[in-house]
């Protein structure tokens, strides 16, 4: 069984770019049919010494051509700058009902790349496409308990 995530993306005036989905709940968002990012902190390979400060690596989605298409284009064609993206990540629980627990909230978020795809062969049943975000600050959230850490990649981190 998959573990959804969804994507809600506001537009520089903060109003919702509306997706296709139409889950009670998860109204209005973007399915993510794939997720990934990462934060890399160089080191010195002899001494293990931090040599800088951390590097955000763009957040990378994957989701299906919708309704939401041509205004990711333009964002990218044009350099807009959207004011909020959340992803929201469900975990399937025992009695088999999806619960949300944990959500990645980025600000003032750069959409950097929009790159279609259609894989070879018949391999998928959609057209998808790949998007990369970079943002002005992330906040990660486990929404049990509300642990939750902050981050701005223009500012320096001390231990």
């Amino acid at each position: 069984m998959s573990t959804p995530a969804h994507l809600w993306l506001e537009d520089e005036n903060g109003s919702p770019i509306v997706g296709s989905c139409l889950i009670p709940l998860r109204l209005g968002s973007i399915e993510l049919k794939s997720f990934s990012h990462g934060i890399t902190i160089p080191v010195d390979q002899n001494r293990g010494k931090l040599t800088a400060t951390r590097v955000h690596q763009p957040i990378v989605i994957v989701k299906e051509f919708d309704k939401t298409t041509p205004i990711l284009y333009r964002a990218v064609c044009e350099g807009r700058t959207l004011k909020k993206a959340t992803i929201k990540m469900y975990r399937i629980l025992e009695s088999g009902i999806e619960s949300e627990y944990f959500n990645i909230i980025l600000d003032n978020v750069k959409i950097t790349t929009v790159s279609p795809y259609l894989a070879p062969n018949g391999q998928s049943n959609t057209h998808v496409e790949t998007l990369e975000l970079r943002y002005e600050a992330i906040t990660w959230k486990y929404t049990e308990g509300n642990i939750i850490y902050r981050d701005t990649w223009n500012e320096y981190a001390c231990a």
